[in-house]
């Protein structure tokens, strides 16, 4: 069996006012069309669903269990509408976010406390991934917005937009004091173990083996992290030295927990990037973080 289903919708309004003339008001129909449409929904189930009353009509047996089962239906899409509704006007929905973890405390971090001070009512969901995943999410449509680290290449039709330069730093352990009174070149550091995110982790590995090269070295790192919040504990332990974001070094060098080390090298200037496909339909509240995180690096 088929059934037109407006048939269902003008059966619950009928079913709920109890009423065809009210039942007619919310539809913004006439009330015979309501009740031409409630015979046909009869006929097609072969049983009476409603019979007259003094204040408008009643439901029968047959109509009062139909009714539990439409009911819920209906005004689960009632909800879903005005959920949707909320969605497209920045009262609610979701933003997902593939992020690195260096963009994580380089930018983004700061950028999500500020916007959902602003927006509380939207949610955020954050996956914590590498550059080459972020991307690939945003290529599958997992994630609506990838926030990564230089080096790193979003294909078309992403579209890669800059939004915050930072620089890392060489730093050592307090043990290494020493090379906190000089300036020295990569060439003059190598017998010194070496702290890295691994290669399977981050762009930075990638980053710093052009970094090395360019010195006419090889980047041979002795320990390598899947993490980049691991840096810095590790160099703490006297296990080695690394570069990290000047941002992430910052309170241990206050604390005199590190120290920097200078080199005669210029690293290079990175840049917190986010990609998004603008050929997909993004939600109101993915267009408004990326509205926000471009507005944010003009002021800059």
């Amino acid at each position: 069996m088929f059934t037109n289903l407006d048939y269902y919708r003008i059966f619950y309004y009928v079913a709920k006012y109890r009423n065809l003339t009210r039942a007619a008001d919310a539809l913004l129909t006439s009330q015979p069309t309501v009740t031409r449409t409630v015979k046909n929904l009869e006929n097609d189930l072969g049983c009476r669903l409603f019979v007259r009353s003094k204040r408008g009509v009643a439901l029968t047996a047959e109509g009062e269990t139909l009714y539990s089962y439409v009911a819920p239906a209906y005004e689960r899409i009632l909800r879903g509408e005005e959920k949707l509704g909320g969605e497209i006007s920045l009262q609610g929905g979701c933003v997902y976010i593939s992020a690195t973890e260096t963009s994580l405390h380089c930018f983004l971090l700061e950028k999500l406390g500020t916007f959902h001070d602003r927006h509380p009512q939207i949610r955020l969901r954050i996956t914590n991934v590498s550059t080459m995943q972020a991307i690939e999410n945003v290529v599958s449509g997992k994630s609506d917005l990838a926030f990564v680290a230089s080096p790193a290449e979003a294909p078309a039709p992403l579209k890669q937009v800059d939004i915050r330069p930072f620089r890392d730093i060489l730093v050592g352990n307090v043990n290494y004091i020493e090379l906190a009174h000089g300036t020295y070149a990569l060439k003059d550091l190598e017998k010194y173990p070496l702290i890295s995110l691994s290669r399977s982790a981050s762009s930075t590995y990638i980053f710093y083996q052009a970094v090395y090269a360019e010195a006419g070295l090889e980047f041979r790192p002795e320990i390598e992290l899947n993490t980049s919040d691991l840096i810095i504990p590790f160099i703490r332990r006297n296990l080695g030295v690394g570069f990290v974001p000047e941002e992430l070094a910052l309170p241990a060098l206050k604390a005199g927990e590190i120290v920097k080390i200078r080199l005669k090298e210029e690293i290079p200037e990175r840049q917190v990037s986010v990609v998004y496909n603008p050929h997909y339909p993004l939600s109101a509240a993915a267009k408004e973080l990326l509205k926000e995180t471009k507005q944010g690096k003009a002021r800059e």
